[in-house]
């Protein structure tokens, strides 16, 4: 197979001298009102172009992701991917308006099943319409639907009496709206009386609408629902096995699962035996003739295409010599010279940089602001960047230019404007799309300002337009712009945390066994109940719409909890019990922090601007716990009373983010902070940490622990004492004698359960000097006690971040090629890798392994039986990114949060 030759043709027209986001304005504005599909050289930039185009385009915008498995390894996509891919494949079949389609060109190359075949397994189901329930479960199973008790997750199905609950694919319902969620069927006979959207979590109906989609989960289809099919197709498989030298024993493996009508890993791969490749398709077969074509980068492409085509020649070749099974690239690609003559069918665009010199070209002048990035830069580590973002903005408006600012939420928008407010300008606010070409006219000083997330700020010269994006202005680019619905409080409990067998407690009776959930009728309603055992058998059926009541037990100990009576006093007098030692212990410690409310502390000064620009310059938005913890602790400090707050929040939750805020409004106020860890790893990774987000301020922040030489030691314990260093984070070595500070106003302590009792004491001896921040993600039982008592200020974060992808899980057989992908996959991405080995004696012999598959990696191994020194440094290495891949035993589940380490390898799992 080689590889495709240049995308570039006679009859693509060149477009050159887009910078920045100007790439999404253009695309926006090509071939209106008719498709467009818009490929690009990687997957990571399908996210970035899509948010960019619903800026600009009035045409919905929508992606195809690709599938994120590498060829010809057992592995099958997770079901989100599969269902988004499929979801957009029937809405390009379906959709009579005009779209704007963002792929890669890895996705692009990848065949999928044809249209005619999407569009004949594709079900429409109505209210009131008649309809075979068994005819609809073997459907379902057939289109890869799973049969499950609870449908928490896309594939899910569950069949409950005259209930069924289906999580499909999303589709579009008549009035545009999308409909991500699984749907409820009620029959009443053979007849669908009514369709529910509802939540996974709550398992509540959310409204109710006339019709839904179900579409098919997986892009291989088997008739489950004909066995003489499946066993003939299972036949047909041993056939093409002995032809192609297959290994006997794996194909009649496969050949066995297929006649029973299971599927198995990596069985999209097989895609043209399974429908025949007359019945595959491209995504452009997808798109009608009059569609338009914008190709981002096209050397890039070429270049990214050939990259792409020799690993899938390597993987089969590879597949070949061990007698795996596999189809040829042919079958399962475009490959060769079909990927340019696919496209010639469309009018298309190239859009590059700059143009090489050869054949005519559209260049369009555009400019980004990478001057006036390192103006803001270099100025606000001393003076701020309003001022010279004011300058900015008075030279374009004094040339009558329009001027947009783009803010990833209303929020944002208010900030800024209020960031600009003392230099007289006046603000609009706008939404998107942006119609570039009839802004109002401009009043004087007027910017205007938008409520949507650009990557990269771009100049239209010949138009005097300019739009700026906060990553100009506050540093790296912000992700994860969507917003998240808020939560009721009081949510109930997780279903999908919930087994049958678990101990749960009822509010008013006590602890039973969860039975599992139930749909009854009473009196001619129906509902469905969670059924709860009690002790002698007794059973309890609690409305859903009461699982409020309801809460899962947490135990402190591994001792089996006992049941209660229900209806009996056991409980009664369990809380009252409970409800009396709490308030011995409340008196007891009432009078110990007594001292520390009558003292008065250090009253901080209000956040100035300063302050403002490091809020902005935050890469993500704050999720709502996180942002009340924040409030809270500047609360604490611009107020007379000693701060003594406890922030509790899982890791990676965000209670850094609180340190640094904190930490910085001390320093604003010329005080120094001591930042207490209990490990050397954890102490340089909060250094990193600091120093990354308060790099563009002036603040001068420094590590003490053993890794720092007796000279820098010495240096870090001077510049303390005269006040040089604002920010120094350490270990007990910050406990020691001969640290003293010029001026000392907050001590933060990171998981303070892990010290010893003598850095207790000396910690006790500081806390009473000066204000005190606490961390945990697991407080002990006397300091969640003592916060729960409202002794100690208690803030909890319970959300993770808005901006985290859901985690994808591959299970597989051990495959070298599949450790080799996932590796390279991530190394590519300049990030890094845990391969976890639970065995100390052969993990020596998995890191040779590893380092044979990818010789390029720098690879450690740390386990629980190495010197706490030698575990320590390797640990640090990883953490700063000396080592790419960390072979260990389960020891790192007790590690730390690195944003970095995206893949995990599970040997054994």
């Amino acid at each position: 197979m080689t590889a495709p030759p240049s995308l570039l043709k006679q009859n693509v027209q060149l477009v050159s001298g887009l910078r920045g986001s100007a790439v999404a304005w253009f695309a926006a504005n090509a071939a209106p009102g008719r498709p467009l599909c818009c490929v690009v050289p990687d997957e990571q930039m399908v996210s970035g172009l899509e948010r960019d185009l619903m800026l600009f385009a009035e045409r919905t915008v929508i992606t195809f992701p690709g599938y994120e498995i590498p060829p010809y390894t057992p592995l099958s996509p997770d079901q989100h991917t599969t269902a988004s891919r499929l979801s957009t494949l029937f809405h390009l079949t379906q959709s009579s308006e005009p779209y704007i389609l963002v792929v890669s060109i890895e996705a692009l190359l990848r065949r999928v099943m044809a249209k005619k075949v999407l569009q004949d397994h594709a079900e429409l189901i109505m209210e009131g319409e008649e309809c075979d329930l068994s005819a609809l479960r073997e459907s379902l199973i057939s289109m890869g639907y799973e049969a499950v008790s609870l449908v928490k997750s896309y594939g899910d199905f569950s069949v409950r009496g005259g209930v069924v609950d289906i999580y499909g694919p999303p589709f579009y319902l008549p009035d545009g709206t999308i409909l991500d969620s699984p749907v409820r069927l009620d029959f009443f006979g053979d007849f669908i009386e009514s369709i529910k959207p509802f939540d996974p979590l709550s398992q509540r109906s959310q409204g109710r609408c006339e019709e839904a989609v179900l579409l098919p989960v997986s892009d291989v289809l088997l008739p489950t629902d004909d066995p003489v099919a499946l066993h003939r197709l299972g036949s047909r498989w041993l056939e093409l096995a002995e032809s192609c030298n297959w290994s006997a024993e794996k194909s009649h493996e496969l050949g066995e699962r297929i006649k029973s009508g299971r599927r198995f890993a990596g069985i999209e791969f097989f895609l043209p035996f399974f429908h025949g490749l007359e019945h595959t398709a491209t995504v452009l077969d997808y798109l009608p003739d009059e569609s338009a074509v914008v190709l981002v980068e096209p050397e890039a492409l070429n270049g990214q295409a050939t990259l792409i085509h020799e690993r899938i020649q390597a993987n089969f070749s590879s597949a070949e010599a061990s007698n795996q099974p596999a189809l040829s690239p042919e079958q399962l690609f475009l490959v060769q010279d079909q990927l340019a003559p696919s496209l010639e069918r469309f009018e298309q665009f190239g859009i590059t940089d700059f143009h090489s010199g050869e054949g005519p070209s559209l260049n369009l002048k555009t400019s980004n602001h990478q001057l006036l990035k390192q103006e803001i830069a270099y100025s606000r580590k001393h003076h701020g960047l309003l001022k010279v973002l004011a300058s900015q903005l008075d030279t374009w408006l004094e040339r009558e230019d329009q001027v947009v600012i783009c803010c990833r939420s209303t929020q944002r928008c208010k900030n800024l404007a209020e960031l600009l407010s003392s230099f007289d300008f006046t603000f609009e606010l706008l939404t998107p799309p942006l119609n570039l070409e009839h802004l109002a006219p401009r009043d004087g000083r007027q910017v205007f300002l938008c409520e949507h997330p650009l990557q990269s700020g771009f100049s239209l010269e010949e138009k005097r337009l300019h739009l700026v994006s906060e990553s100009e202005l506050f540093g790296e680019r912000r992700i994860g712009y969507q917003k998240r619905a808020s939560k009721p409080v009081g949510e109930p409990i997780s279903f999908a945390q919930l087994q049958q067998g678990d101990v749960v407690v009822h509010r008013d009776h006590g602890l039973g066994i969860y039975r599992g959930l139930e749909t009854i009728s009473l009196q001619q309603i129906t509902n469905d109940y969670l059924l709860l055992e009690y002790r002698d058998g007794d059973k309890l059926y609690v409305p859903v719409d009461r699982l409020n009541l309801v809460s899962r037990y947490e135990g402190l100990s591994d001792k089996e909890p006992r049941i209660d009576k229900l209806g009996g006093q056991s409980w009664k007098t369990t809380k009252q019990k409970v409800s009396d030692e709490v308030w011995k212990v409340a008196q007891d410690l009432l009078e110990i922090y007594a001292q520390r409310e009558i003292r008065t502390g250090r009253s901080f000064t209000p956040p100035g601007e300063f302050f403002k620009e490091l809020e902005e310059s935050f890469s993500f938005d704050e999720t709502p716990g996180q942002y009340q913890a924040i409030n809270d602790a500047i609360s604490d400090l611009t107020t007379a009373r000693p701060m003594d707050r406890l922030i509790c929040g899982d890791v990676g939750y965000g209670k850094t983010e609180v340190a640094v805020r904190a930490a910085f409004k001390v320093v604003e106020d010329s005080f120094q902070v001591a930042i207490l860890v209990p490990t050397t790893v954890l102490a340089e990774q909060h250094a990193k940490t600091f120093a990354e987000r308060l790099r563009d301020f002036p603040v001068e922040i420094a590590c003490l622990n053993r890794f720092r030489s007796p000279k820098e030691q010495k240096k870090i314990l001077t510049g303390l004492r005269d006040g040089s260093i604002d920010i120094v984070i350490g270990t007990h070595r910050l406990l020691s004698k001969d640290v003293r500070f010029a001026n000392l106003g907050l001590l933060i302590i990171d998981e303070e359960h892990r010290f010893g009792v003598t850095h207790k004491e000396k910690i006790k001896r500081i806390k009473a000097e000066v204000d005190v921040l606490t961390l945990t993600a697991t407080p002990i039982p006397r300091t969640l006690q003592l916060s729960l008592l409202g002794i100690r200020d208690l803030s909890v974060i319970s959300t993770p971040p808005e901006h985290r992808r859901p985690v994808k899980t591959f299970v597989a057989r051990y495959d070298d090629l599949v450790i080799k992908e996932a590796v390279n996959r991530e190394l590519l991405r300049g990030g890094q890798v845990f391969v976890v080995h639970n065995r100390v004696k052969s993990i020596h012999r998995m890191a040779q392994t590893v380092q044979k598959l990818v010789p390029q990696a720098r690879i450690a191994v740390a386990h629980g039986q190495m010197a706490g020194n030698d575990l320590e440094e390797i640990m640090v290495a990883f953490v700063n990114n000396k080592v790419d891949v960390l072979i260990s035993t389960t020891i790192i589940e007790s590690g730390l949060d690195i944003p970095s380490a995206n893949t995990i390898i599970i040997n054994r799992a």
